[in-house]
Parts: C-alpha cells; structure tokens; sequence
C-alpha cells in the first residue's frame, strides 16, 4: 500500500512540474529533444563532476609514482657510491697504518725525485697541510720541476703516485720551457693524509 501511495505521490509531483514547466504541452518530437538535451548535461555533470577529478587524481597518482620510483633509484645509486667511498676510505686507512710512522710526504718526494734523476731540476719545493673533517689531515707539496725531459717527468710521476704509501699527484700544469727548446717546466701538486696530531 505504501509503494503505491509513493507511486502516486511521485506521479503528481511529475505532473507539477511538467504542468508549470510547460513540459506537457511539448510535442513528442520536442520531448525527444528535450529529453535527449537533459541526458546529455546530466553525463556532462556526471563526466565534470565524478569521471573528470578521478582521471586526474589517477594521472597525478601514476606521476607521483614514477617520480618516487626515481627517487628511490637515485637514492640507491648514492647508496652505491656512499659504500664504494667508505670501502676506499678503510682501505686508504689500512694502508695509512701500515705505512712507516717516521714517514713525512716533502723527504718522501726527494727521495723519489734522487731515483728518477730530477733533483736538480727542482725550482721549488713547499710543504703544507690543510686541515679538514675526520682523523686525518691532507699533507701537499708544491713542487716545480725546470728544464725536465718528457721522459724523466714520466720517469717521476711513475715514482712519486704510490698506492702503498697513499701518495697522489693532485694537480698538474705542464708547459714548454722559455729558455731552452724541447724541454719542459713542470708545476705540480702532490698530497698525502696524515693523521691529526
């Protein structure tokens, strides 16, 4: 009895509207129309309301998704390197203690630069420390090498880069001596760590 007591309600209600709209005195070609008019904006309501905000939520969700992807790749590149670095550092420090504690970088390279045949050559030769983070400091000598042939500086730079003793050619500047012709000056900067005292 209720459903048909809605039923009804519903049905004058309908006739309400149409009556006061003017619905009902519409022909059926101009009811289709009509019709079809409030089909179509209750799709575009449905699309623009409902359909439109979830396909974007969707895209930036896929967007949020491939930029944490490459976050994390990213992530675990540093990773990578981060372990490469602190295996370099232990094996740098491994070899740090099982060098010569008397061991001090400037006779270090004087004694290379006697073996190599380029003591004489040497212009200038200054040594220095730099203090930085960690238990070791960096020791550098700046050295100036004049007149040297090509083959008695390759000579030396094979002598002086030592893995054992964690000595390393830091900077270079190669160029044509001004005096005399096919031979060369040589500034360069060679370092070392040593631990802080």
């Amino acid at each position: 009895m209720t459903d048909l007591t809605l039923k009804n309600g519903l049905q004058t209600l309908l006739d309400k509207i149409l009556h006061k709209s003017g619905l009902n005195r519409l022909d059926k070609r101009e009811k289709t129309v009509v019709g079809a008019g409030a089909i179509f904006l209750v799709c575009f309501a449905l699309f623009h309301f409902a359909l439109s905000p979830l396909l974007q939520a969707r895209q930036q969700t896929e967007k949020a998704i491939i930029k944490k992807e490459e976050d994390l790749k990213q992530i675990r590149q540093l990773q990578e390197e981060y372990r490469k670095l602190q295996n370099q550092a232990v094996d740098i420090q491994g070899r740090l203690q099982q060098r010569n504690p008397a061991f001090t970088l400037f006779s270090f390279v004087e004694e290379r630069a006697t073996k190599a045949q380029v003591k004489e050559k040497i212009n200038s030769m200054t040594p220095s420390t730099s203090e930085g983070e960690g238990p070791f400091q960096e020791s550098r000598v700046d050295l100036k090498l004049e007149q040297i042939s090509l083959a008695q500086l390759v000579d030396f730079l094979q002598q002086v880069e030592s893995k054992d003793d964690v000595v390393m050619i830091k900077r270079i500047s190669i160029q044509e001596n001004s005096k005399e012709e096919g031979v060369l000056d040589a500034v360069m900067q060679i370092i070392t760590f040593t631990k802080k005292s």
